[in-house]
């Protein structure tokens, strides 16, 4: 039996600082880290001055997709009940109401929809029909403008009294 002996190379388990590896803690200094959040902070300073109109902008659209949103309802209860329905305005322009115009009694159920504490809505219609908007059993509606403001501007829509539509007309 030949036994060779094979020289193992040890590699010494301390660092350049006389430290050994296997306790050396791993991570990021402080500076790295300082680094790192004055980037984030430079980086937000000039993101965020930007993102203010756009949230406003924003709001009206969402605020315009809503009042569409219930005038097609409105349409389709009309539609199918076959009774008119009338869409009005709160008297501050914050909420929005729905029900039925003739007052047989029975409420049409529906909460009124709440345009938020920095949007108004104003209803402008080309017929003098009392204050709301009617949406009659057939499908038809009268032409209706709506003015929808917040204090970053304001957009003027209009109902389509045919299909019902809520288009902008202008931003």
């Amino acid at each position: 039996m030949w036994t060779s002996v094979i020289p193992t190379l040890r590699h010494s388990a301390k660092n350049f600082y006389g430290r050994n590896r296997t306790n050396q803690e791993r991570g990021f200094t402080l500076i790295e880290l300082l680094v790192v959040i004055v980037i984030i902070v430079a980086a937000a300073a000039v993101v965020a001055p930007n993102l203010g109109p756009r949230v406003r902008q924003a709001q009206l659209d969402s605020a315009a997709a809503r009042l569409d949103a219930l005038a097609r309802h409105a349409r389709t209860r009309a539609i199918l009940d076959r009774r008119p329905i009338v869409l009005t305005a709160s008297a501050d322009g914050r909420f929005i109401y729905l029900d039925y115009l003739d007052g047989q009694g029975t409420s049409l159920n529906a909460l009124p929809v709440d345009l938020g504490s920095s949007l108004r809505i104003q209803i402008n219609k080309t017929s003098d029909q009392g204050q709301g908007v009617i949406f009659l059993p057939d499908g038809t509606v009268t032409e209706t403008w709506f003015d929808l403001s917040s204090s970053s501007g304001s957009r003027q829509l209009r109902l389509d009294p045919v299909r019902a539509k809520v288009t902008t007309e202008n931003s």
